[in-house]
Parts: structure tokens; sequence; C-alpha cells
């Protein structure tokens, strides 16, 4: 086959053209690795030559660079000691700052602590509580004679009341009365129809240890804008009438029962004090009150709750007589268990067939007559010549009526705001049957008077004197000489 030259003669320069590229692109980088090694031998074989040749500038100049290193490398050092203490800053600012944290999480848990304490005080608010503890030592004199086998005796008690609270806005309120006491005085070993200490209850249970017993508890409805109230569940009724401002609180005034209430006097008392009762008190101005309750009163009070119930009702009227206030208190009672009427005549006594209720009224008067001096009048009455079954047959009720009328006069007069000072006499009146049937009877008469010295706006102390005449209805008997102090702590 023929081929041109001319082809030839290009291919051949083709190919020694790429050589030579080829050569190039090798020796390029060669080239610049072999002057960059001249440079430096340059440069090293001319800091040679100056270091041989002192006082030339470029030794001064180089001196200057070491000098300057030197100092940067001292520099160096120092922000190197200086970063070492930053660090050191920052850890303690980062421990400090996890100390903050673990504070604001201490807050946060606070915050939700108080945040349930204070659910707690609102759920709390709206229950009060209050109470007081009354301790008595009465000792008696002139006992020692009276019949049947009385003595003169020494004796102590005490009483505790806790009272709880809480209300429910325009749903009423729930009222919780506790009770604890132990002993009863020197009730039991004086033969008067009233007790030397009315405040004396015992809680004892069949260890003979005082337990706190729940006395009351009940619940209270206002309607009518708080002028009507209702009361409905276990209620001490002998607190709920026949009240006195100068003379109806055994535990800061008289003690002796006769001024204290007629309740268990004239009025029977109940089997027990707290029973289920229910009351309505309607007070349409700051004149007039009036009251309506019903209770049961049978030892088994809880039964048949509408069988042999207690009905009283009162009106109040607290009219101002140049300006000194006062409360007039008119009742009426009924009482729906079985009594009988006994009669005494020609020397004998007999009773009536059928069963009777017994009933009565009474009125309880108090009144400021000068500044600081509170008189008071008490007076009550029931059915005459009745008896009631004791359990084991049927007993002479011995009196009928009874009156008492009192001074109490505050500390004020003498600049000593929590002093009290009482004086009070007081009868209660025999049947008429009973005086046939009993010879030398005679009306028992009460005489009592404290002093009570208020130490603190919530303890004060308390000296009790009374006598009694014609104890238990009994003329020949010994007038009783009582002495007593009475201390009271109210929280």
């Amino acid at each position: 086959m023929f081929v041109s030259k001319s082809r030839i003669t290009g291919k051949r320069l083709r190919e020694k053209a790429l050589k030579k590229k080829r050569v190039r692109k090798y020796c390029r980088p060669l080239s610049f690795v072999l002057s960059m090694v001249s440079l430096i031998l340059l440069a090293f074989h001319g800091s040679t030559l100056a270091d041989d040749m002192p006082g030339s500038n470029a030794t001064k100049e180089i001196r200057k660079l070491k000098e300057t290193t030197q100092q940067l490398k001292e520099t160096t050092r120092a922000l190197m000691q200086q970063v070492e203490e930053l660090k050191k800053e920052v850890e303690r600012y980062k421990e400090a700052a996890e100390g903050i944290q673990e504070v604001k999480e201490g807050q946060e848990e606070l915050k939700k602590d108080v945040g349930e304490i204070q659910g707690i005080k609102e759920a709390l608010g709206h229950i009060e509580f209050s109470g007081g503890i009354t301790g008595v030592v009465q000792g008696s004199s002139g006992n020692d004679n009276n019949p049947p086998s009385y003595n003169d005796a020494t004796n102590g008690a005490y009483s505790m009341d806790l009272n709880i609270a809480t209300h429910f806005g325009r749903y009423g309120g729930l009222f919780i009365h506790l009770e604890d006491g132990d002993g009863d005085g020197i009730n039991n070993d004086v033969a008067s129809f009233s007790i030397p200490n009315y405040d004396a209850y015992s809680t004892t249970n069949n260890r003979n240890q005082a337990d706190l017993t729940v006395s009351e508890a009940y619940y209270e409805l206002g309607f009518l804008n708080e002028k009507a109230l209702l009361d409905i569940g276990k209620m001490d009724i002998s607190v709920l009438f026949d009240e006195n401002e100068a003379a109806g609180d055994e535990t800061t005034q008289f003690l002796s029962n006769i001024f204290v209430k007629s309740m268990g006097l004239t009025i029977p008392e109940p089997d027990d004090f707290y029973c289920p009762s229910a009351m309505l008190t309607w007070t349409p101005n700051d004149l007039v009150e009036f009251k309506v309750l019903g209770a049961s009163v049978e030892g088994d009070e809880w039964e048949e709750i509408l069988d042999n119930g207690f009905l009283a009702t009162e009106l109040t009227l607290r009219p101002k007589m140049f300006e000194m206030p006062g409360n007039y208190r008119i009742y009426g009672w009924w009482d729906g268990r079985r009594r009988l009427k006994n009669r005494y005549i020609g020397g004998n006594l007999t009773y009536s067939d059928g069963h009777e209720n017994q009933k009565g009224w009474g009125i309880s008067f108090d009144q400021e007559v000068f500044e600081g001096i509170t008189g008071f009048v008490r007076y009550s009455q029931t059915d005459d010549n009745l008896s009631q079954w004791n359990g084991d047959e049927w007993e002479m009720i011995p009196f009928d009526r009874l009156w008492t009328v009192g001074v109490q006069l505050s500390g004020t007069l003498w600049q000593r705001e929590r002093d009290a000072i009482g004086v009070a006499f007081g009868q209660t009146i025999l049947t008429s049957d009973y005086s046939s049937t009993h010879a030398h009877s005679g009306n028992e008469s009460y005489v009592e008077s404290y002093y009570r010295i208020g130490l603190t706006d919530r303890f004060a102390i308390s000296g009790d004197f009374q006598w009694i005449n014609n104890a238990g209805g009994n003329s020949r008997a010994d007038d009783i000489y009582i002495l007593g102090v009475r201390t009271q702590l109210d929280f």
C-alpha cells in the first residue's frame, strides 16, 4: 500500500510535540522545587554571613527580631497563664450557674409547696376552732350532821370543750362540739336540790377513763336574708332557751345550777341533755327574737324520736333603757314524758289513774342599770303536785317554782376590765303535797357570790362562795357553806 510522505511526516511531528509536552509537564514541578531549595540555601548562607558581621544593620535587625520573639514568647506564656485562669473562672462560673439553676429549681418546688399550702389554707379558712378548759375545786363545811349520811368533802372536777365550725356560704354551716371531763365535784356530797357545780360533766368510759365525746353535731341554715335560722341535729337543749347575760355561764359566772338555768329544777332534765333536736329562730329586727324548738328527750332518744318529745318556745325583747342594753325573755315548755298527778287528801297520798304531761313557763330578765352594773331576775314554774318514775317507783316532784335575783359588777368600775363580781339569792318553792307529806319541810334557799380575776384575755381564776339553807327542803338540815376555786382557760 502506498502511503504519502506528508502523512507520515505529520504523524511524527504530532508524536514529537506530545513528547515535549510530557517533558514540560514533569519538568515544571521539578524546576519549582529546585528553585525553593536554592532560595533556602541562599537565606541560610546570608544569615550565616550576617552573624559573622557584627555591627551591620542586618545583625541589629535580627537581634531586635530575636528580642521581639522572646517578648512574644513571654507574652504568650503570660497569655497562656491568663487563659488557664480564665478557664478556672469559667469553671467557677459554671459551678455557680449550676448552683443558680438548683436554686431556681428549688424556688419552683417552693412555689409548688406554697401553692399547696395556700390551697390547704383556703380549704381550712372556712373552719373555726374555739374552746376552753374549766377546773373547779370545792370544799364544804357544816354538812357533817345532815341526814341521811352526808359529810364534809373537798373534791375537784374538770371539763374541756372544743368547738369546730365550718361555713358553706349561703348553704349554711356545720357545728361540732367535742367534750371531755372527769369528776363530779361535791355534787354527790350535798343534799341540795340545786347542784353546787353545774359545770361538772364526766365522760368516763367503762374503764374509768375520760373519753372525748361528740356532745353536739348540727347543721345551721340561714334564710330570709339571715333573719331566720334553722338548726337541726344533735344539740344541747339546756342552752337553747332561758339564757341570761349576767347569770347563764357556769364557766365564768355563777357555778350553782339555780343561778344558771331552770333546766333540771322546775324544768325536768332530759335523760340526756345532748339529744336529737330542731330549732327555728326568727329575728326580724334588733328588738325582737322568737324561737321554737323540739327534741327527743327519752333515754333512747334516737329511737322513735317523735314519741315523748319536748317542745319549747321563747320570745326575747331587747329594748335599750336610757341607752343601757337589756334582754327580756319569756318562754313556755311542754314535756311529753309521762307523769302522774299525786293528791294528798285526809292524810293519804294517792295518784291519778291517767298519765299526764308536764308543762310550765318562765322569765329571764337582765338589764344594765348603770354602766358596769347589770341586774337580773329569773322565775319559772311548772304544774304542781306531780310524780315521776325514778326507775323503781313513782316519786313526788318536791317543788314547782323557783326564783332568783342578783347583780353583776364589771371590773371597769375599779379599773380592772377583765374582773367581775357577782352576788345572787334564790329559792326553790315546795309543792303543797310535798310540804304536807314531809315533816320539817322548808323552801331551800341559796346564796352565791364570786370574784373573777382576769389575769389575761384568755385566762381567769375565780373565788366562789355558796351558802345553802334547808338543803333538800329539810328545815332541820344544818346550813352548808361551800368554798371553791375555779380556773378558766379559753383558746
